[in-house]
């Protein structure tokens, strides 16, 4: 008789699991319980400070996950957090991911455009805040300033330059709300 498929692939994600959380520790990252590390380990930013919710799951099969704050920066994430492939969070002052987020495959989330666009104009920084319940779509760029209100749905490749209502879809480059969405059952949660 064969042994069960899903037995070597579960105890290897849980021992990928425990050195990704134990890693973190080690950097200096706050975690406030083992976090689910699926494929490659994220390229971590320590310089600043970090705060991981319960139960994050990080998702880096075909790509890496960059995750972090620089020195004077703060990133704090949520509890039932899902972070895709590919994406990058990294904080230079202050990036906010509440409960129950999805952040799609290959996101952005920056605070800073990291240098001057010309000689005339300071690089911009300002705090970024995804509320809780909301899923930030497969591309998606949220700039600094961006505010993603709860329950909102950002679509793929959409560029969040701004605040974005609870509880509606947004589209396009700038991101615009297109319609509003069902309200929340009590206690539901995005799968």
């Amino acid at each position: 008789m064969n042994p069960p498929r899903g037995l070597p692939a579960l105890a290897r994600l849980a021992a990928r699991s425990a050195a990704c959380t134990a890693t973190m520790r080690a950097r200096g990252i706050t975690t406030t319980g083992l976090v689910r590390c699926d494929g490659l380990l994220p390229a971590l930013h320590t310089g600043g400070t970090v705060r991981l919710g319960a139960q994050l799951s990080l998702r880096a099969v075909t790509g890496r996950v960059e995750l972090g704050a620089h020195p004077g920066g703060t990133l704090t994430i949520g509890d039932r957090v899902f972070v895709n492939q590919g994406a990058s969070i990294v904080a230079t002052t202050s990036i906010e991911i509440g409960d129950d987020v999805h952040v799609g495959d290959l996101v952005g989330i920056a605070d800073t455009d990291h240098h001057a666009v010309d000689h005339l104009t300071a690089v911009r920084t300002a705090p970024v805040v995804v509320e809780h319940h909301a899923w930030i779509g497969r591309a998606a760029t949220l700039l600094p300033g961006a505010h993603v209100g709860a329950h909102a749905v950002i679509g793929a490749g959409a560029v969040v330059t701004g605040a974005i209502p609870p509880g509606v879809l947004a589209l396009g480059v700038p991101a615009r709300p297109v319609r509003d969405l069902a309200p929340a059952r009590p206690g539901w949660r995005r799968a």
